[in-house]
């Protein structure tokens, strides 16, 4: 077989992320016919051209879900800085929902660790790993549908009908992005699309996400900045806080020493 050329390599690799999905580089090589070197050279370039990224051992389309083991590892301790931040936001006898994903799942983790305002709590969620640390915390209530693996999240039209027979009074909502044009944005339209459900049924809706997500426009946007009643993140980066503070909403940040003061401003009175 005929080795193809640079452009036609990367075009392939292109179309074979395209249809299968998150690739290693060891099938990517195999499929092509070409050495690891050469396709880790092909790799870097459309990674330079911000069409693909990069992996543990191999690649995705740069518009494709990060897979939950490599976004688990990435920016923990921001994490757990605003997951303890978000704690001081929830008043006791709420009803909290929780978003899906890596960062709820530190904010699940911060929740056990304060057990007795937790158990006056009752949380919901479609997120398979946020229920397994809250079970047995409080009164959960899991959201049914098809798993998402990606998210380790549940979907579909159950999960939406599911969510709109309830009333939560603070929605944890998570994004792929956060669009400077003033949008929220997933990768993905069926986790969008249950986050606008969501945060119609909540009194209030609160962005965590850390500031990486500053910047990008993913594929399906599911709510404006105005449509918040807060971020809380681990640090804002630059013109992010001006952006949300025109929308009116605030910027709580775990790097500001008197963040969770300001919190404590925007949580309710406890519920009787």
């Amino acid at each position: 077989m005929t080795a193809p050329l640079a452009e036609e390599r990367l075009s392939r690799i292109l179309d074979l992320l395209s249809v299968q999905g998150p690739l290693r580089t060891t099938a990517i090589t195999a499929r092509l016919g070409v050495s690891g070197a050469t396709v880790r050279r092909d790799l870097d370039t459309l990674a330079r051209r911000g069409l693909i990224r990069k992996v543990h051992g191999g690649a995705a389309l740069a518009s494709q879900d990060q897979q939950y083991r490599d976004r688990q590892e990435l920016r923990q301790t921001g994490k757990r800085r605003l997951a303890e931040l978000a704690v001081s936001l929830i008043a006791p006898g709420e009803t909290v929902y929780l978003d899906a994903g890596t960062t709820a799942r530190q904010l699940a983790q911060a929740l056990r660790r304060t057990p007795a305002l937790t158990r006056t709590l009752r949380v919901v969620t479609h997120g398979l790993d946020v229920a397994y640390e809250l079970n047995g915390e409080c009164s959960l209530y899991v959201i049914g549908g098809e798993v998402y693996t990606s998210t380790y999240s549940l979907t579909g039209p159950d999960a939406l009908a599911a969510i709109g027979r309830y009333n939560y009074d603070l929605f944890f909502v998570g994004c792929t992005s956060i669009d400077p044009s003033g949008h929220l944005t997933n990768s993905n339209l069926p986790e969008a699309g249950q986050k606008t459900a969501i945060m119609a049924r909540s009194r209030r809706s609160v962005l965590l996400a850390d500031g990486s997500k500053w910047g990008h426009a993913g594929f399906a946007a599911f709510a404006a900045f105005s449509d918040l009643s807060a971020w809380v993140t681990d640090q804002a980066p630059p013109g992010a806080h001006a952006a949300f503070t025109a929308a009116g909403v605030p910027v709580l940040s775990a790097e500001t020493p008197d963040a969770a003061r300001h919190a404590a401003v925007l949580r309710p009175a406890a519920i009787p």
